[in-house]
């Protein structure tokens, strides 16, 4: 009984940092983004993803060359995290105008981590 109870304890132990990896993987963004801020950015909202793990806003934006480009901005907060503090999934809307303020991603020059949003030029609240 003894040894049995030994083996379950050493496979848990085996175990669990591979259990672990995935979480501490996801949350590494402090080495995504960068620390300096850029904005603002305006854009026109294409895709309102209000959904797990990260709410993330798709925007197309014009270039310097007028062409339009395609932009994702992160949040930090899981969507049971913005409702509470006012957010729906209808907050934003296809068509919407946004303007952000970001961190930049380190190798995706079209992504961002939001730091302030205005939707239709009405705030949003993104601190807490």
């Amino acid at each position: 009984m003894r040894q049995s109870r030994y083996r379950l304890a050493m496979i848990a132990a085996a175990a669990l940092p591979g259990l672990l990896a995935p979480a501490a993987a996801h949350h590494g963004g402090a080495i995504e983004f960068q620390t300096r801020i850029d904005g603002p950015l305006t854009g026109t909202v294409t895709e309102f993803a209000f959904r797990f793990p990260h709410v993330v806003i798709y925007l197309d934006v014009a270039s310097e060359g007028g062409q339009k480009q395609r932009w994702a901005m992160n949040t930090r907060w899981t969507p049971t995290i913005l409702r509470r503090h006012g957010w729906t999934r209808h907050s934003v809307k296809p068509g919407d105008t946004v303007t952000v303020t970001y961190r930049p991603h380190l190798s995706a020059p079209t992504v961002g981590d939001m730091l302030t949003i205005a939707v239709n030029r009405e705030p949003l609240p993104l601190e807490f």
